[in-house]
């Protein structure tokens, strides 16, 4: 099976479905082949499956998230939990994704994923609204500082100028490739427009939606092969 650092290597934007709750769990357990088709990686929030039984062998590459509580995390779990299921996850994983708020304290998860040849995010999350350009920069920067393979930002869409920013940042030469999407009211449009930018991950949910502005994962294959040139 291809990594997802393989996968990055094409020129279209990945599609990536979210497992966050049992109905997703429980559908990828009896996902066909043709049923997955569209799908390109998965994604396992483990703050949110504590105690459920994960894929013993997972049929796309995945990425394995355990969430901060200051970015939406599921169940306030502690910096040694968190600790403890990514590095759990390292076998099976093709990629972890840390929020950039942790990867100081967690920079021997960082360590041990490249040791591995794993693929490291390394996320902001932003409920409230839309940093600036110059911020959003400085955080990509501080990104590739901690030994990310690609920085992810995803952030409030307040109105126009704040998916402006993100384009930008997009399209800005940065130490590590962006994916950047938007929450919201605007996300879901936000997405197919980002992808068209340049984001190489673009993500939905599966089972049932997260957040605002998410798309079903299943459908956004179509649709960004409908809308994006080839």
């Amino acid at each position: 099976m291809a990594t997802l650092q393989h996968l990055l290597s094409g020129s279209r934007s990945l599609v990536v479905g979210t497992l966050h709750e049992p109905t997703g769990l429980r559908w990828l357990k009896g996902a066909t082949k043709a049923g997955l088709r569209g799908l390109d990686v998965l994604e396992a929030r483990l703050d949110a499956l504590v105690g459920m039984e994960l894929p013993k062998k997972w049929p796309l590459p995945a990425i394995a998230t355990a969430r901060h509580p200051g970015e939406g995390g599921i169940g306030k779990l502690t910096q040694a939990v968190r600790r403890r299921l990514l590095e759990e996850a390292i076998p099976w994983a093709s990629a972890l994704d840390i929020e950039l708020r942790s990867a100081r304290p967690l920079a021997s998860v960082v360590a041990q994923a490249h040791q591995h040849g794993r693929t490291v995010i390394l996320s902001h999350h932003d409920f409230k609204g839309t940093p600036s350009l110059a911020s959003l920069k400085k955080l990509a920067d501080r990104a590739a500082g901690e030994g990310a393979d690609l920085f992810k930002v995803a952030a409030l869409l307040r109105d126009p100028r704040d998916l402006q920013r993100l384009i930008e940042l997009q399209l800005s030469s940065t130490k590590v490739p962006v994916v950047a999407m938007g929450m919201g009211g605007a996300g879901r449009f936000s997405r197919l427009v980002l992808s068209g930018f340049g984001s190489p991950l673009c993500y939905g949910w599966l089972g049932k939606p997260q957040v605002s502005g998410q798309w079903p994962a299943l459908r956004l294959r179509g649709l960004l092969d409908e809308v994006l040139p080839s």
